[in-house]
């Protein structure tokens, strides 16, 4: 046997064993990218669902301090759904730990009435808001969730413009359904309500303006209905200008006018939905196709 033969079949030895090493290295990590995609788009459902509850929490409560006792019984539903929602959150494996122990923390002392009056009980609503949208962008940013498919290249504007204005017309309702309920508006709540409208405006119409450009780059089917979430919030600001910017004493019932904004809200949130639903579809055939690799 020729002196290099060993040699030579020891290097070949040794860079298969290094491409096996490579590759088995490869697909470890390819597979923890799909596992913390799948726990982020889970964490994420979960936020839309909070921040959803958190906002009738709020509208309701504030409608209930207000003077509408009405309003009391749908107050009780949402809380037992933030509480189902929150048990969710216990169960949660996240490298977000923190910030996801200081809303339930948050929620736990607001649940228990130490929202205190009206107005406080709405500054303690923001905030438990403010910091899940907070850690909705943290938790959206820390993987590239579409994994470089340019289709799904609209997802920061679902993170931002469209939950920041279904917040800032979630904050029109709750402010609202005060008015409503107490049956007047002093000057400073109505600047309030216009700055708020203005915003509304604002954040939606950029947020419409960016997911119409992008499907007309990738069009797809309705399930956007882009046109139905846009009539939707039109009727919103068109209620909220006519029926409380108006008037000093607004005629609405405050169970009316919340539920009119509610359908604005909804709207806005179920675009939320359809891109967690695109993401969900995205992650389940990576994982079909890991499978049969």
């Amino acid at each position: 046997m020729h002196a290099w033969i060993l040699p030579f079949l020891a290097s070949v030895g040794l860079g298969l064993l290094l491409g096996l090493a490579f590759f088995v290295l490869h697909r470890r990590l390819r597979r923890q990218r799909l596992q913390l995609r799948q726990a982020n788009i889970a964490q994420l459902a979960l936020l839309r669902g909070l921040i959803g509850a958190f906002q009738r929490h709020r509208g309701l409560s504030n409608g209930v301090l207000c003077g509408d006792r009405s309003l009391s019984h749908d107050l009780a539903g949402t809380r037992q759904e933030l509480d189902r929602l929150i048990r969710d959150v216990q169960a949660l494996a996240s490298n977000h730990a923190d910030a996801w122990h200081g809303l339930i923390d948050h929620w736990s002392r607001l649940r228990d009435g130490h929202g205190g009056d009206a107005a406080n009980n709405l500054l303690q609503h923001h905030l438990i808001i403010r910091n899940s949208i907070f850690l909705m962008e943290d938790v959206a940013s820390e993987i590239d969730l579409g994994a470089g498919r340019a289709e799904l290249g609209y997802l920061p504007c679902i993170w931002r413009e469209v939950v920041q204005a279904a917040e800032w017309a979630g904050q029109a309702r709750a402010l609202g359904t005060g008015v409503a309920a107490a049956g007047h508006s002093s000057a400073e709540q109505r600047v309030r309500m216009r700055f708020l409208a203005q915003k509304i405006e604002l954040l939606s119409g950029a947020a419409f303006a960016t997911l119409r450009r992008h499907l007309a780059h990738y069009p797809q089917d309705d399930t956007w209905r882009l046109g139905q979430c846009e009539r939707m919030v039109e009727d919103f600001l068109r209620c909220l200008e006519q029926d409380l910017l108006g008037r000093e004493q607004p005629v609405i019932a405050a169970k009316q006018y919340f539920q009119h904004a509610t359908q604005a809200i909804d709207a806005l949130l179920g675009l939320v939905d359809t891109a967690l639903g695109q993401l969900q579809g995205g992650v389940q055939s990576s994982s079909s196709s890991r499978i049969s690799t």
